[in-house]
């Protein structure tokens, strides 16, 4: 056996090879270093190690108070800060039995797929390649972030969540500018479909079944690609017990299956805005609660899942009744997809890393917190 080192995206560590995705896919941060144990061509063992990056945020959490600590949160998953807020936020409420306005439980909902929506579109330009196709993609992309941009004036950190419900409402006009987009992004997913279908490049590739979605905590479209749902939204939170609409499970748990749960999702996405932007539009009020200038939690530990794009996101929040908290802990899908890179790559040829790796999505934020 041959002993190869390599590094994903733009880390540069010496007697590392460097592999990328493209200049504009999310894994382009780098970060992420693999050994790989080989015999000729093909991957035997696979030993990842992340945290290059690292950013004590779990740590930074102790010393914000529970207004501030939002901003933290939205930094994790760049491609979805949306999820990072509200993870946060609806760990707060749930400690305080507080409920946000009903106007302000849809936006949300409405904002998360969008989100959602936002990330996969990244992750699933590596389908395209120069032309056309690719050029849509990325000015859809560019459109998602042009409307979070009209609204909070970010176009990647939305900081719009706050403890009571959103900073503020959408601006007038800005649910009907959605339309024409969710018709872009429709038919973008269909295209999509079709490269996908194109193509056995990535069938039986990286396979992880049930058993090691379990193993390793894998969830969201990873798990679903396996034949696995505990997607959170079956339980309803947010307006989801409205609107939710769930994607067909597959069972062959390899590359394909896996895009193929992502595409399905942009178009499950699609649906759902649609319907959310139908209920806003008949439930006028306020958008936000107002309370007390300095906000103290129950002592005792309080939990939230949410069901951010690559699975489960989950806040442990541990209060001893101050202005701060004691202990926040995020579990972070991120984290789990790049435990079972390792696993995935074993069988796999060298020069088919990049499309194992295109298959288990992570950004950088979210997997060195």
């Amino acid at each position: 056996m041959n002993s190869r080192a390599i590094t994903i995206g733009g880390l540069n560590l010496p007697g590392h090879e460097s592999v990328s995705l493209g200049p504009r896919h999310p894994t382009s941060a780098g970060l992420i270093a693999v050994t790989l144990q080989t015999e000729g061509e093909h991957v035997v063992t696979a030993d990842v190690r992340s945290g290059f990056g690292h950013r004590g945020a779990e740590k930074l959490f102790e010393v914000r108070d529970y207004r501030s600590m939002i901003m933290l949160g939205d930094r994790h998953d760049w491609l979805s800060a949306f999820s990072g807020e509200l993870s946060l936020t609806l760990t707060l409420e749930n400690s305080m039995r507080l409920v946000a306005p009903p106007r302000a439980i849809i936006l949300r909902t409405l904002l998360a797929e969008l989100a959602r929506i936002h990330s996969h579109l990244s992750y699933l330009s590596y389908l395209t390649t120069a032309g056309e196709l690719q050029d849509r993609l990325w000015a859809v992309i560019e459109a998602v972030r042009g409307r979070f941009l009209r609204w909070t004036g970010n176009r990647i950190h939305p900081m719009l969540n706050r403890v009571g419900g959103l900073a503020v409402d959408a601006p007038d006009g800005w649910l009907e500018t959605l339309d024409d987009l969710l018709d872009d992004v429709a038919r973008l997913s269909a295209d999509l479909r079709a490269v996908l279908d194109r193509t056995s490049r990535f069938s039986g590739l990286g396979v992880l079944d049930e058993e090691a979605c379990l193993g390793y905590g894998l969830t969201g479209p990873v798990a679903r690609a396996a034949g696995f749902d505990p997607d959170r939204r079956f339980d309803g939170y947010l307006a989801y017990s409205q609107l939710f609409r769930p994607v067909h499970t597959r069972t062959a748990g390899d590359a394909e299956a896996r895009l193929g749960v992502l595409i399905d999702e942009v178009g499950t996405a699609v649906d759902m805005i649609r319907v959310a932007m139908a209920l806003a539009a008949q439930t006028p009020g306020e958008v936000n609660i107002k309370l007390s200038r300095r906000l103290r939690v129950p002592e005792g530990e309080h939990s939230t899942d949410i069901e951010a794009p690559w699975g489960i996101a989950s806040c442990l929040m541990n209060s001893r009744g101050g202005q701060t908290p004691w202990r926040v802990a995020l579990r972070t899908p991120s984290f789990a997809n790049v435990s079972a890179l390792g696993k995935a790559l074993e069988g796999a040829e060298v020069s088919q890393i990049p499309d194992v790796v295109a298959s288990l999505g992570y950004t950088i934020g979210d997997l060195d917190k």
